[in-house]
């Protein structure tokens, strides 16, 4: 299934939801909550305070739906809404004034990894270690791209930048990257990155 297909398959289950069908509800928290944990949990080392933003989430998706205007992207519009709710929460919780303040390092997956090659397994172990050394919106970027469905114009709505900022920014990571590891792995996934227009 494409992202065309995709994007109309998920149309059709959000009108069902809205239309009162409950099992269109169980359908889409099946399908994104294991994936909106992997993302708070990224965001905030608290467990707890993930799992309650996620059951706000999905309770006001429940409660509020038949208001909702139809999303474009319901992959967004979840990622989007749960990171309001958890820096809402953390605020509250931390007095923080500054996402920077609480945000966690991301734990990269790259497409490559289920590869089982002896070298890929060294050159992904080096690559780890230099992930580790970005700053956190850095990884987050990466982590959005490489283990979302989001667009470029949907990464840089969340992220607060322009899709074409979110482009280069990921072609210049990518680079320093590559320079750092010195191998194919950063050279497949360059070209992957290069082979996916701005949508």
């Amino acid at each position: 299934m494409n992202r065309t297909e995709e994007g109309a398959y998920w149309q059709v289950i959000w009108d069902k939801f809205k239309a009162g069908d409950r099992r269109a509800f169980e359908t889409i928290y099946n399908e994104y909550v294991d994936a909106l944990f992997a993302y708070g949990s990224r965001l905030t080392s608290h467990r707890a305070l993930v799992e309650d933003a996620i059951q706000d989430l999905f309770f006001d998706v429940y409660k509020y739906g038949k208001k909702l205007r139809k999303p474009a992207s319901l992959e967004f519009y979840l990622y989007k809404t749960l990171r309001r709710i958890i820096i809402r929460r953390l605020k509250e919780k931390y007095r923080f004034t500054h996402p920077d303040l609480f945000m966690e390092q991301f734990d990269l997956k790259f497409p490559l990894e289920n590869i089982s090659s002896e070298d890929l397994d060294e050159q992904i172990e080096l690559l780890q270690k230099e992930l580790v050394n970005l700053d956190e919106k850095k990884r987050e970027l990466l982590f959005l791209k490489f283990n979302s469905g989001l667009t470029y114009i949907e990464i840089g709505a969340l992220l607060d930048c322009k899709p074409d900022t979110v482009k280069k920014q990921v072609k210049r990571i990518l680079k320093k990257l590559q320079v750092k590891v010195k191998n194919k792995i950063i050279s497949l996934l360059t070209i992957t990155h290069k082979n996916q227009a701005i949508r």
